[in-house]
């Protein structure tokens, strides 16, 4: 299923933030990341700050419900997808493949060579899921700073260490 992609507007942030949620409860199925389930989403104010700025999408029905969002950081010549989510009730749908092939669109349109993303290696939607898309883990000499500093934070709130990796997507 292939629904309208478009960017996110201020009224759409209270559906983000429960797509968010929505889409963590598939924590639930992984003992060591259960805690993720009930754990914080982005902020109102993050969302708004994306949408102002013109970064963040929504994938939506032709009812208007929404599906799944994208949210994305300008990082030298990448664009960094800073969270991707699909609703629970609309998973398993190509959501999410249509979220990032819009943002790789938009990307190469405007001069950026990659995009990167940072995620669980184990977990079967995250880097699974992202090999299969054509995205490749990138080997701990190629992180770039912003990479390096984002899988720091990332350790820092508590993941285990060797539990994420970073992967590109060249838009070539």
């Amino acid at each position: 299923m292939s629904l309208p992609v478009r960017l996110a507007q201020p009224q759409d942030i209270t559906q983000l933030i429960a797509i968010e949620r929505s889409a963590a409860q598939l924590f639930l199925q992984q003992p060591a990341w259960r805690f993720l389930a009930d754990g914080p989403v982005m902020s109102r104010q993050q969302h708004a700050d994306f949408i102002q700025h013109q970064r963040e999408w929504l994938a939506e029905s032709a009812s208007g419900e929404a599906a799944g969002f994208i949210a994305i950081l300008p990082q030298q010549q990448d664009w960094h997808i800073a969270e991707l989510s699909v609703a629970a009730n609309w998973q398993r749908r190509g959501i999410g493949r249509r979220l990032i092939a819009e943002v790789a669109a938009q990307a190469k349109l405007q001069g950026a060579e990659r995009l990167t993303l940072t995620t669980f290696i184990d977990v079967p939607w995250n880097a699974p899921y992202y090999q299969r898309l054509g995205f490749r883990q990138i080997t701990a000499e190629r992180l770039s700073l912003p990479l390096r500093q984002r899988l720091a934070e990332e350790a820092a709130q508590g993941f285990v260490a060797g539990s994420r990796c970073a992967m590109e997507f060249t838009l070539s």
